[in-house]
């Protein structure tokens, strides 16, 4: 088992990770810019690692709950009670991916 780990790499993953969260918390002026900003960014996480099929599921489970919640402000406004509900589902998943990026590149 290799246990050696590129610094760099992992420091790029967090950042990716820290930009996702902002994004989720954020009032994107722009819902269709957040939602290739979030599918641009998860390509940069997931390009380092390992394919699995665990990965895609969590990450198409992240972009659907994201893309409910970018209709759901285009439509409601960024002030919809059912945003706070939204985030913690995106947050969620978005989690699932970290942890699986992180457990599929060591």
């Amino acid at each position: 088992m290799n246990m050696i780990v590129n610094i760099k790499s992992i420091d790029t993953r967090d950042s990716i990770f820290s930009r996702l969260d902002a994004l989720i918390a954020s009032r994107s002026p722009s819902p269709v810019a957040a939602r290739i900003e979030s599918r641009q960014l998860f390509s940069m996480a997931i390009a380092d690692g390992c394919q699995a099929d665990s990965l895609w599921g969590a990450v198409d489970a992240f972009h659907a709950h994201f893309d409910f919640m970018m209709q759901t402000i285009e439509i409601n406004g960024a002030d919809d009670p059912n945003l706070r509900i939204l985030r913690t589902k995106c947050r969620f998943y978005l989690e699932q991916v970290e942890a699986l990026c992180k457990s599929l590149s060591y």
